[in-house]
């Protein structure tokens, strides 16, 4: 009996011993492989940068090319995130010589006339983006803003009320965020966003506060007037459980 109750003791300690070893393997294992010149980096390539330019996330980075593929680049991935369009950054090994920088970017929302014409994030936020260079197919903030002492973010004010507002449609529904041409504030401070002129309306006000089930309401709204053939001017969605739609400005 005590023979036999020992077995699975044994067993247990057998797999932890294999499991242990395995660890150990992987973290000498790679450790010796930094040491192997073979493993050096030679060739290193940006994925999904499209308002940083490539050349300067790789300045940025300055991997040294006597650095090994089995290294670890957290200090690298830790200078790219301090780009101020960088949000993340991850290093993965590309076969036996390569790096690829994974980047995610900050999204600008809208164009802001800061004096001059600049990309902002939803925070209000302004990014490095410049858009004599580089097309930007975004809605305009359509009041003037002001930025703080280093000229970083939005200053307090209209703008940054109206593109606060306008980030919750955005995030709620980017692709009717890309229909709008420009906004601003509404009278009673919610959001008058004007629409492209593909659109049924040629503007919609929201609320100050909205969900997503008003939202899909506005888009259902959008189909009806779309499959009838309608224009109208405003669609007014800040009343409580209905959408009013007018066919002549007031």
């Amino acid at each position: 009996m005590k023979g036999r109750s020992a077995l699975p003791r044994v067993a247990y300690l057998l797999g932890l011993l294999v499991v242990v070893a395995g660890v150990a393997a992987a973290v000498w294992g790679r450790a010796l492989l930094t040491h192997v010149e073979y493993f050096n980096v030679k060739q290193v390539e940006v994925v999904g940068a499209r308002w940083a330019a490539p050349d300067s996330l790789l300045q940025l980075a300055a991997i040294r090319s006597d650095r090994s593929v089995w290294d670890d680049f957290e200090d690298v991935e830790s200078r790219l995130e301090e780009h101020a369009l960088i949000e993340k950054a991850e290093i993965k090994r590309w076969g036996f010589r390569g790096l690829r920088l994974i980047v995610d970017e900050f999204e600008p929302v809208a164009l802001v006339s800061a004096p001059d014409l600049r990309a902002v994030r939803g925070d209000g936020t302004l990014l490095p983006i410049d858009p004599t260079r580089t097309p930007l197919d975004l809605p305009l903030v359509a009041v003037a803003a002001g930025v703080n002492e280093d000229s970083t973010r939005l200053g307090d004010g209209l703008a940054l009320e109206a593109l606060l507002i306008f980030a919750k449609l955005h995030a709620l529904d980017p692709g009717l965020a890309a229909l709008v041409s420009d906004f601003e504030l509404a009278a009673d401070r919610g959001l008058m966003v004007n629409m492209v002129e593909s659109q049924p309306v040629e503007s919609i006000v929201l609320p100050a506060e909205f969900d997503e089930v008003l939202v899909k309401r506005v888009r259902a709204t959008l189909s009806d007037l779309r499959s009838r053939g309608i224009d109208a001017a405003v669609m007014e969605a800040r009343y409580a459980n209905q959408i009013v739609v007018r066919r002549q400005q007031a």
